[in-house]
């Protein structure tokens, strides 16, 4: 709730004990309350970050992105932010920047092969959920001469041996592989 509206606080005091007044301050505040949200919904809906679900269906609509109707808002806000950080050219230290800004630090491996013109992208499963929102993005910046090949970074052996086989008893060997255990 943006704020809490009580009319009847600005009335004189004398008022206060009349109930008729009380009645419609009553009546008036929830509708009150409702221009607040709506202004404070128009405010954040300005800013992606802020955006609630009508903010970023617009974005959305703005820049032409088709969004499956199983996305959270977070994916949502995502894409529309790769959308808005696409400006070209683009360097190595450039592209680095924006998936450390949009993945986070880390959560990514970046192997640039510049004798065979090849780009090779692994994401953590953290954040496979934006693997689209990124392949879709990387495709649009990258050299139309430079093979790109973007994969998710699988649990490896390494990951896994911290744990004992008791622990991991729990699960297939599909959830080693693809989900996040941590």
């Amino acid at each position: 709730m943006a704020r809490e509206v009580d009319i009847l606080s600005y009335f004189p005091s004398v008022l206060h004990e009349i109930r008729e007044i009380i009645e419609i301050a009553n009546v008036e505040n929830p509708s009150l309350e409702s221009v607040w949200q709506a202004i404070e919904d128009a405010l954040n809906n300005q800013f992606i970050l802020t955006a609630n679900e009508e903010g970023l269906a617009r974005y959305e609509k703005m820049l032409g992105i088709k969004v499956p109707g199983t996305d959270s808002d977070e994916t949502r806000r995502f894409r529309v932010l790769t959308r808005y950080n696409e400006q070209a050219p683009y360097t190595y230290k450039v592209v680095r920047m924006l998936l450390d800004s949009l993945l986070g630090e880390g959560r990514y491996d970046f192997i640039r092969d510049t004798s065979n013109k090849t780009i090779t992208v692994k994401l953590e499963l953290t954040v496979k959920g934006q693997f689209d929102a990124v392949v879709a993005m990387l495709e649009r910046v990258t050299p139309q001469n430079i093979v790109l090949t973007i994969e998710l970074r699988y649990n490896t052996h390494q990951k896994l041996s911290q744990f004992t086989h008791s622990q991991l008893a729990s699960f297939t060997h599909k959830q080693l592989r693809e989900d996040v255990l941590i």
